[in-house]
């Protein structure tokens, strides 16, 4: 079968086509490799207030993450605590109690007397230092002689 022109510049297109979606495909995995899109999303920050939800706050139960330990009631009741990624456990008066995390929220797995979940407390300003700070960040600098 002989060539004619028609031929030629399909094959020359359907070339171009394969060689530019070559390219592109590497640049995109190269890139891809470079901005870490292929790496695992660090894990979620832990530490803070954590509050029962979905009862009267003079029942709800709280707790603290800190990085020394973890805190109910103001106290450290624990030193060590197991945390995976999307598992917290620790011990309290010998009973283990371990909660999942899912969608920034833990869910309590034991002991299991309920479902219960803990929103993390937004953190609070003190009105006192919030008032001197406008106060002082409000007034004009004084220039030097």
């Amino acid at each position: 079968m002989a060539f004619n022109k028609y031929t030629k510049w399909q094959t020359a297109t359907m070339l171009t086509i394969l060689g530019t979606g070559l390219a592109l495909s590497g640049f995109l995995a190269v890139g891809a490799a470079k901005g870490e899109l292929f790496t695992a999303s660090p894990e979620p920050s832990i530490f803070g207030i954590w509050v029962e939800q979905d009862v009267a706050p003079y029942a709800a139960d709280k707790f603290e993450v800190r990085q020394n330990g973890v805190y109910v009631s103001g106290r450290l009741i624990s030193t060590t605590y197991g945390w995976d990624g999307s598992r917290l456990s620790y011990q309290m008066g010998g009973e283990t109690y371990q909660y999942t995390f899912e969608e920034g929220q833990f869910i309590r797995q034991k002991p299991a007397h309920y479902v219960s979940t803990f929103a993390r407390q937004a953190a609070r300003v003190n009105p006192e230092l919030k008032q001197n700070a406008t106060q002082t960040l409000g007034q004009p600098l004084k220039q030097g002689s």
